[in-house]
């Protein structure tokens, strides 16, 4: 049987806003989603690959799946979180400290995902979480930071301003 393609769409939103409500705000790499459990059995597997195709989710292990970054971001957008009054806070405490790290200053900055956590109120994995996955440039239409290799944030001069598409 064919699924209409209103069905599968129904389906992607689904499983990945499961995904992403139970990631929440822990790290992407945190989460295992066991995708015969009890929470997704009714997720077909042709949105399982759907979700990996898209770059949404990668396989772990055998019948366990992770979010990418980028799934985790669309999720957000999905469940609507990026415009939440209290999630856009936490948002905007994070744009405030890393704009703040470049005022002034004539060349990139760099943070480290630690301090900007303690700065901003959010936990490590959070900002890792909107680092990575370019959520601030998303959700604000801005220029955004970068995450290097040893978890530190590369701020650039012009973060936070519109692009110029």
């Amino acid at each position: 049987m064919t699924l209409s393609r209103e069905d599968r769409i129904q389906d992607l939103a689904d499983a990945l806003r499961r995904m992403t409500e139970d990631v929440s705000e822990q790290a992407v790499w945190r989460v295992d989603v066991e995708i015969k459990s009890e929470r997704y059995q009714h997720i077909r597997n042709t949105t399982w690959k759907e979700l990996i195709d898209r770059g949404w989710a990668k396989w772990f292990t055998y019948n366990t799946c992770q979010l990418t970054m980028v799934g985790w971001r669309k999720g957000i957008q999905l469940l609507g979180l990026d415009k939440d009054p209290n999630f856009r806070a936490k948002l905007s405490h994070l744009a405030a400290v890393l704009k703040d790290e470049v005022k002034g200053r004539h060349e990139e900055v760099y943070l480290d995902v630690f301090h900007a956590a303690e700065r901003s109120w959010l936990t490590e994995d959070l900002v890792y979480n909107i680092i990575e996955s370019k959520l601030l440039d998303y959700a604000f239409t801005i220029k955004g930071a970068w995450l290097d290799t040893d978890s530190t944030i590369v701020i650039p001069i012009d973060f936070g301003m519109p692009p110029l598409d």
